[in-house]
Formats: C-alpha cells, structure tokens, sequence
C-alpha cells in the first residue's frame, strides 16, 4: 500500500491553495527534520537544501536508501520544497541528557510550521528516551518549549503549526501545553506522530489542559514508543503492512490520497507492551529506575559507546557490550535489572490474556482502558 513518500510523489506539485496543509504534509516535515541541515541552508528553501545535501560526499552511500528518496523526492517537489527554511537549530549535551534539533519552515504567507526532531542514534538521545519513560518533564521538552517561545517572538504575524515524530511529536504537543495562552492562540495544530504521551502531572496543568484541542496525534497500529504513557489528546490510529519494529517510521504507514488509512485499532501486542510498562513503571520505584539507568549510561560512555548501533548493528558485539555494562553495574543495581526483567516478562504473560478496546479514533472511542497514573 502507498505510504507519505509515494504522496510526495503524487501530490509534491499541487499547492497549499489549490489543497490546503493535511496531516501528510505535516508527517513529511517531521521527518524531513532528520536531514542534516546546516546553518548556510537558513533562508534558502527546502528544495535548495536538499539539492545541497545531495551533494554533499558525505550523502552518497545513503542516496539509494528510504531517506535518499525523500531527499530527491523533495527536491522535485514545489508543495514542500518551496518552503523557506526560516531556521535550524541543533544542541547536544550529555548531562543534563539533551539531544535536539528542530527546524522553522514558511508554509504561506502567514503561516509557519516548527518540526522538531525525534531520537537519532546517540546514546544521549536513548538517554533521553529512557528518562521519559517514567519522569514528568526531561530538559529537552523546556527546550523545546523555549523554542516555541523564540520563533513565536521571531514571527509576531504568523500563525504557528507544531509537528514531530517520536520523541520530536512529544515536543510538539509539550510545547503547545507549556507556553502563554497569547502564544497557545496563535497554534492552529499541534502533531505528534508515534510521540510518547505525558504524565497526568504534564496534562492536567492549566496550560496544558488550555491547548489540548489543537493537539493531535497518530499511531500506527503496532506503536510501540508512541503507546508509552498517556494519550489525553486526541489520538488516531494508522494503518501499517510492515511488521512491528518498522511501524515506528511515518514512512511505513498507509495512505489514500490526502489522508492516512486508518487500522482498526492497536494491535494485541501494541496493548501488552503498553499494559506491561504500566506495570513496570508501578513496581519498580522511580529513585530505583533513576539510579540503574544512570549507572548503565554512565558504563557505556566509559566504554565510549556514543551510538545505538554500536549496540544492535553486530548481534555479538553488543550482547558482549551489554554483558559487560552489566558487570560494571553495583551488585544492588544488577538485582534491580534482574527483577526488572522479571517483572517485565510476567507482565508479559498476564496482559497477553486481557481483552482490549478496539478504536481507532479516540473522539469517537477510548483506544486504552489503562493509565499511567491508575
């Protein structure tokens, strides 16, 4: 089935006025900011950055991949590639844990659209992801809403929209629930595309609560990331024929025409691995998770492990990185692993025999029965 890059395709020379801004154009701007922008690319528009980026030597080997195509896809394609790169931002620091990049497009004359970026390959970056799973607020989302405030400051005249993917999508939605209601006025819609949810702390703030109707976001059917924590905005459900581990990526989700195809609802292991991390987020206590997942990053830096890949890229390799950042671990926290495996896996057992709703769409019925905060 075709999916946002084949859109780009069909529809990458039709404008914004002959048919407006949807949520595919919205789910290509998240995931166009993953390339690597420079700062010489601000002011040009995104079809000359990515001619720019073509290239660039350093593009080569990667031209003939799903992100090679969308580099020359929008390249040929006015409805996004005429957009202005208004601005393009990117910090990374290790403590506090902040990897972050977004990017400020003009989509008309009154309108601009901020993406943030999602989780890339860092370990800063799975630091990140870890310490969202059972905290309220990580650095990175205050950043991100310090962005907002910047570019709405920036910008006076324009309207605001807000997308991102993953961990990008959070940001998104953060940022709409954290600035002035004189800011929150301005957002026409805030998206998330597999974002994790917040903690009921996050959206039961007066802020947050203000801004959750222009608040969107979409899943596909096996979310996995995008099923952590709760959802009080509304939520929708997206088709997808690639297996689990690949939903994760807009580019694998299913679309007709101008919308995406929606699924019946979250998959059986979608829910069980949603139900088991709420499971595991009550038996283990917060000071306790804290303490191993700071202890495990901290091995993998004396190790000078800086990407993800060094860990899944070779299957023998990283169980013998893992093997060894598990020993460097203090006795008392190496226990604490163990029962989190444990728990985790007879959360496994017991959720996988659970009845779960069936929706699609959370306006019309609930997608989960579940909450973080029960």
């Amino acid at each position: 089935m075709a999916g946002i890059l084949s859109y780009l395709r069909w529809r990458g020379d039709i404008s914004f006025k002959q048919k407006p801004f949807n949520s595919i154009d919205a789910a290509l701007l998240a995931t166009i900011s993953y390339l690597p922008f420079k700062e010489q690319d601000k002011g040009k528009t995104l079809e000359a950055a990515a001619k720019r980026i073509i290239k660039d030597p350093a593009s080569n080997s990667n031209l003939n991949t799903e992100a090679g195509l969308q580099l020359q896809l929008l390249a040929q394609s006015p409805r996004l590639g005429h957009c202005e790169l208004l601005d393009w931002t990117e910090r990374k620091r290790s403590q506090p844990a902040l990897q972050f990049a977004a990017m400020t497009v003009r989509l008309s004359k009154h309108k601009i659209l901020l993406a943030y970026r999602g989780t890339d390959r860092s370990m800063t970056g799975l630091n990140e992801d870890m310490t969202m799973s059972y905290t309220d607020e990580i650095y990175g989302q205050e950043i991100a809403a310090d962005y907002l405030r910047l570019m709405a400051h920036d910008f006076p005249l324009d309207q605001i929209y807000l997308t991102g993917h993953s961990k990008g999508g959070n940001y998104a939605c953060y940022s709409a629930g954290a600035v002035s209601g004189t800011i929150q006025a301005r957002i026409v819609q805030a998206y998330s595309f597999d974002g994790p949810g917040f903690t009921k702390k996050v959206y039961t703030a007066q802020p947050f609560q203000r801004a959750l109707p222009k608040m969107k976001t979409y899943l596909p059917e096996g979310s996995f990331f995008g099923a952590m924590l709760d959802h009080p905005e509304r939520t929708i459900i997206v088709k997808s024929t690639y297996p689990m581990p690949h939903q994760h990526n807009p580019w694998h989700w299913s679309v007709g025409r101008d919308r995406f195809v929606l699924a019946k609802g979250l998959t059986t292991s979608s829910h069980v691995i949603r139900t088991s991390l709420i499971s595991f987020n009550k038996n283990i206590p917060s000071k306790d998770r804290d303490e191993l997942w700071s202890a495990l990053f901290a091995a993998f830096e004396d190790m000078n492990i800086t990407q993800a890949g060094q860990l899944t890229d070779n299957k023998v390799v990283g169980a013998f990185t893992l093997t060894k950042a598990y020993i460097a671990l203090s006795p008392r926290l190496r226990t604490i692993a163990r029962q989190i495996v444990a728990d985790l896996y007879q959360a496994v057992r017991q959720q996988a025999k659970r009845n779960y709703p069936i929706s699609n769409d959370s306006a019309k019925a609930p997608i989960f029965d579940d909450s973080y905060a029960d």
